[in-house]
């Protein structure tokens, strides 16, 4: 045992909204940062999805842990039980979610106020907010009176550049159709400009939407590189001379990562990016990258770049050692860890931390079946269990019910004595109360159970019932004001309007005054 206290390994578990540890999301927000701080010795890191069997394990015992846009309200006694026991959590803010465009899939998921109010209550509720950007800190730092911005960070390897095609420069993009208004901005000006040269190729990974803007370039002047892994990716980009990086002036986009300019960067690409949101942070005009305002301003860049090699050389020289000093992962592992280090000494008051033992449940969980462990970092990669539920829930938004029903029993008889698989099937079970009852026999204190069990049995009009289960999830956290909410939208349908009218006061009152403030 270490005589010092801040010598104390550390167990730092990271839980993700994402449904894949494949995303992009994950991997610049969980995994990067994971495998920096575990570099670090005696510190002990766990990736993993929010959809996994080990969740709550996971939860509970960590030293230190990290939500990254989770929204769930069974976190809210979770959390409740850590501060108890001096276990600092930390919340992470990784969009605007108050600006996520409709065409997007999460979009209608934060139009609903509640979801909205609960992703905000989280942030608000634990030690810490944490951020990606200082354009979300701004607009979402008054959450949470602690709060730090840790930017997308790279594991950067040997700079391995293939030959190019004999006189010609390279340009190229690659991105999903998230950002398919950004390079259709673009496109028509780009495909024009190409055709006006006979000493540039344009190099795409990307979809057929995508694809198909530039349908009227020859195939003797584009190379398309097939969408795959992370990897995948830096192969694709390890090839381009100059890196495209269009980004659309929205409220969203303004809160974007600048990683697709550092990807450039890190590969020897120079990065010529929009001069929205997060580049003018991190791009030096002429330096490390250049800046462009409009599809002219562009082309006027491209131009210059392609007939001066030797600007192009220094730059992405330049670019590349800007990565190497203020982008890596291993050197902000170290002050992200001395962060949460310092959280911990707050949560115990100055007195013995209570942590021990990391080394043990690291051990432990390495036996796991789809752990992956990498020196002291350690992912819980998905198995058949979580790739069922997963299945189950795009099923189920894709109206496909039976087979949802199927993916949730197959999950439920693997893991029988998990919850999720009877929460999330409620909604296709031929009998959602008998399911939700079955998803609380296994976790008592799951608040979205009882709530779900709640607007089952009013549907159902077992009014009583309804209200009784209301009434069991304001009990396990009597701080949440949604209980009220369904509470008084019960009564009113019982015809009790004045006592719904002060359950509804009662929920607005619980909402903190930092949220309600904006």
């Amino acid at each position: 045992m270490p005589d010092n206290p801040k010598d104390l390994p550390l167990l730092i578990a990271q839980i993700d909204y994402s449904l894949d540890e494949e995303a992009g999301d994950f991997y610049y927000r969980t995994f990067v940062p994971g495998v920096g701080m575990a570099y670090w010795d005696g510190i002990y890191v766990v990736n993993l999805v929010s959809l996994h069997r080990y969740r709550h394990r996971v939860m509970q015992d960590a030293d230190i842990l990290v939500l990254n846009n989770i929204c769930d309200a069974d976190l809210l006694p979770v959390v409740r039980d850590r501060k108890r026991r001096g276990k600092p959590t930390i919340f992470e803010l990784a969009d605007d979610i108050e600006a996520i465009p409709e065409s997007s899939e999460a979009s209608a998921f934060y139009q609903q106020s509640k979801n909205l109010l609960l992703l905000k209550r989280l942030a608000h509720y634990c030690d810490a907010l944490q951020f990606c950007t200082p354009m979300l800190q701004n607009k979402y730092g008054y959450l949470n009176s602690g709060t730090r911005v840790f930017p997308n960070q790279m594991l950067l390897g040997p700079l391995e550049k293939p030959k190019t095609t004999e006189g010609k420069t390279l340009v190229g993009w690659g991105g999903s159709t998230g950002h398919y208004r950004d390079i259709a901005n673009i496109s028509d000006r780009l495909m024009r400009w190409i055709m006006a040269r006979d000493d540039v190729d344009l190099c795409l990974m990307c979809n057929d939407k995508i694809w198909r803007l530039f349908e009227n370039l020859p195939d003797s002047r584009k190379r398309r590189f097939p969408v795959g892994s992370i990897n995948d990716y830096y192969r694709f980009v390890s090839h381009l001379d100059i890196g495209l990086a269009p980004l659309e002036d929205t409220p969203f986009n303004r809160s974007r990562s600048d990683i697709k300019a550092v990807e450039y960067a890190a590969h020897g690409a120079v990065p010529v990016a929009q001069a929205v949101g997060p580049y003018p942070l991190c791009i030096r005009h002429g330096e490390t990258g250049f800046l462009f305002d409009t599809p002219d301003d562009l082309i006027a860049t491209l131009d210059y770049l392609v007939s001066n090699a030797s600007v192009r050389a220094r730059v992405s020289i330049s670019a590349r050692e800007y990565v190497l000093r203020y982008r890596n992962a291993i050197q902000h592992g170290k002050s992200k860890t001395e962060f949460y280090r310092g959280l911990i000494a707050g949560a115990c008051g100055g007195g013995i931390p209570p942590i021990g033992g990391a080394a043990d449940l690291f051990a432990e969980l390495c036996g796991c079946a789809g752990a992956i462990q990498t020196g002291r970092h350690l992912l819980l990669s998905r198995t058949r269990y979580e790739l069922l539920l997963q299945a189950g829930e795009l099923a189920s938004s894709g109206g496909e019910y039976e087979k949802a029903r199927n993916r949730f029993e197959e999950a439920a008889g693997l893991e029988p004595l998990q919850y999720k698989p009877y929460l999330l099937g409620a909604a296709v079970s031929g009998n959602p109360i008998d399911t939700l009852k079955k998803a609380l026999e296994r976790n008592p204190h799951s608040l979205e159970s009882y709530i779900q069990l709640g607007k089952a049995c009013l549907s159902n009009g077992m009014q009583m019932g309804a209200l009784e289960n209301f009434e069991a999830a304001a009990a396990i956290f009597p701080e949440y004001e949604l209980p009220y909410i369904e509470s008084a939208y019960c009564l009113r349908e019982m015809g009790l309007e004045s006592e719904a009218t002060v359950l509804l006061k009662k929920a607005v009152d619980l909402i903190p005054e930092a949220i309600r403030r904006k």
